[in-house]
């Protein structure tokens, strides 16, 4: 789970993912209402875990099977990758570049 680098605080499992969800560049410390940063490896880390719901996709379209099973496993890929966001996720206090 991800540590505010201000208050030393741990945010929940509910608190990450509430806040995940916003498009801002920072989030806002539920704890001591300081702006947090991504870093640039908790970034990158999320990109390449979220690729994973269209290889799924890829791997259906290969074997040409449309089945209920591909279905539930594309809804499984989707919801794993939602639940382990959560501890992916590292804060800094000031936004890191990228590259």
């Amino acid at each position: 789970m991800p540590v505010c680098k201000s208050c030393q605080e741990e945010w929940t499992w509910g608190e990450t993912m509430k806040k995940s969800f916003t498009l801002a560049a920072g989030i806002t410390c539920p704890h001591c209402e300081k702006k947090q940063y991504l870093t640039a490896s908790s970034r990158k880390k999320s990109s390449l875990s979220i690729f994973l719901i269209p290889f799924v996709m890829l791997i259906s379209l290969l074997f040409d099977n449309s089945s209920p099973l591909f279905l539930f496993f594309l809804i499984g890929t989707g919801a794993l990758v939602m639940s382990v966001q959560p501890f992916i996720m590292e804060l800094s206090n000031e936004e890191e570049p990228l590259w």
